[in-house]
């Protein structure tokens, strides 16, 4: 692994605890039992239906301060999927407010 890789691993690692609790937040239920790469449709307690899913996206745009439309429902399917597209967005210099 190149130094560079391991960095992104480390943003990674550092941003999933914030994601979790983004989601657990937009969802009002916890995820602390949720493994990371499991759909969030398929999440029991709560309905993560397409205006659940907005409201994560916008919820994580705001926590990050990415501007509105830089993430979309589609990178929001598990916390690990939020995550790296969050680390990419955020490694390679995204649009923050």
């Amino acid at each position: 692994m190149t130094e560079a890789e391991a960095e992104a691993v480390t943003e990674a690692v550092d941003l999933a605890p914030r994601v979790r609790r983004v989601l657990e937040g937009a969802l009002g239920q916890s995820l602390a039992d949720w493994a990371g790469g499991a759909p969030l449709a398929e999440f029991p307690a709560a309905a993560y239906d397409s205006l659940m899913q907005l409201e994560a996206v916008t919820r994580l745009e705001k926590e990050f301060g990415l501007e509105v439309g830089a993430l979309d429902t589609a990178d929001v399917t598990t916390l690990d999927a939020a995550t790296a597209r969050l680390a990419e967005l955020l490694g390679t210099g995204a649009s923050a407010q």
